[in-house]
C-alpha cells in the first residue's frame, strides 16, 4: 500500500562522499610520509651523533694538531709570508672543525641514545599522525592546537618514547576536538582545503626527504649500513685511520719543535 521513499543524495553530498575518500587517501599516506619521513630523519641523525663521537672529535684533534704545526713554522719563518698565510688558513680550519663539532654535538646530551623505533610505535605514530595532523584541519585554532601536539609526538617518537605516544593518544580521543559536524556545504569545503593542504605538506616532505639523501652523512650511513652487511665496521676503521694520522702529526709537531729549539 506504502511505497518506501527512497533518498534523494544531492550533488552537493556526492561530491562532498568522493571528496572526503579522496581526503582519508590522502590523510593515510600523509600519515605514511611523515612516519618516514621522521624515521629517517631520527636515523640520520642518531648516525650523525654516533659518527661525530666516534669519528668527528678525532679529526677536530687533527685539524688542530696541524694548525699547531702550520704555527710553529710560521714562526720560524717570520719574514715567509706564505708560511704566516698557511697558518692562517689551518688556523681557521681548526677552529671552523671545533665550531661545528659543538654545534652538531650541543644537545647530544637530550638524545644519546640510538634510535631504533619499535613496529608498535611506528604503529601507534601512523595512527597519531593520521588523526591530529594539523594539516588535516582548516581551523584555525585547531591547527595551531594540532601543531603544537604533532611536535610532542614527533618529540616523543624521536626519543622511542612509547609510553609518551599512548598518553597523547589517549588524551586525543577523549578531546572534545577529535569531534566533528557541520552542513555539508561547509564539509566540503573544509575537505577541499584540506586536500589542498595535505597535498601541499606531501610535496614538502618529498623535498626535505630529498635533501637528506642528497647529504653527505645520509651517503656516509647507506655506506656503513652496507659495510656492516659484510662484517665490516667502517666506522671503526676510519677512526683508526684518523688515529694514525694524529700519531704521525704529533710526532711531526714535536720534531719540528726539536728542531726549532736546537736552532735557536
Amino acid at each position: 500500500m506504502y511505497k518506501s521513499v527512497e533518498a534523494v543524495i544531492t550533488p552537493e553530498e556526492e561530491e562532498l562522499a568522493r571528496k572526503l575518500e579522496e581526503l582519508n587517501t590522502l590523510t593515510e599516506m600523509l600519515a605514511n610520509k611523515e612516519l618516514e619521513f621522521e624515521t629517517l630523519r631520527n636515523s640520520v641523525a642518531s648516525f650523525e651523533r654516533k659518527y661525530l663521537r666516534l669519528v668527528g672529535v678525532k679529526y677536530v684533534k687533527l685539524d688542530e694538531i696541524r694548525a699547531q704545526i702550520a704555527d710553529e713554522f710560521a714562526k720560524a719563518n717570520p719574514h715567509d709570508s706564505s708560511a704566516k698565510q698557511e697558518f692562517e688558513t689551518a688556523r681557521s680550519a681548526a677552529d671552523r672543525s671545533a665550531d661545528d663539532f659543538r654545534s652538531h654535538t650541543a644537545n647530544e646530551s637530550a638524545s644519546t641514545n640510538n634510535f631504533v623505533p619499535s613496529e608498535e610505535l611506528k604503529k601507534l605514530y601512523r595512527q597519531l599522525a593520521t588523526k591530529i595532523h594539523p594539516d588535516t584541519t582548516t581551523n584555525e585554532d585547531k591547527k595551531r592546537y594540532q601543531n603544537n601536539l604533532m611536535s610532542e609526538v614527533n618529540a616523543a617518537y624521536a626519543d622511542c618514547d612509547l609510553h609518551r605516544l599512548k598518553e597523547i593518544y589517549k588524551g586525543w580521543e577523549s578531546s572534545p576536538d577529535s569531534v566533528v559536524g557541520e552542513d555539508v556545504a561547509a564539509k566540503l569545503v573544509r575537505a577541499i582545503r584540506s586536500i589542498a593542504q595535505i597535498s601541499g605538506r606531501l610535496k614538502v616532505i618529498e623535498g626535505e626527504t630529498e635533501a637528506i639523501k642528497q647529504s653527505e652523512i645520509f651517503r656516509m650511513m647507506e655506506q656503513v649500513q652496507l659495510a656492516e652487511e659484510s662484517g665490516r665496521d667502517l666506522l671503526k676503521e676510519l677512526a683508526k685511520k684518523v688515529d694514525a694520522e694524529i700519531e704521525m702529526e704529533l710526532a711531526r709537531l714535536a720534531s719540528m719543535k726539536q728542531v726549532f729549539r736546537d736552532g735557536k
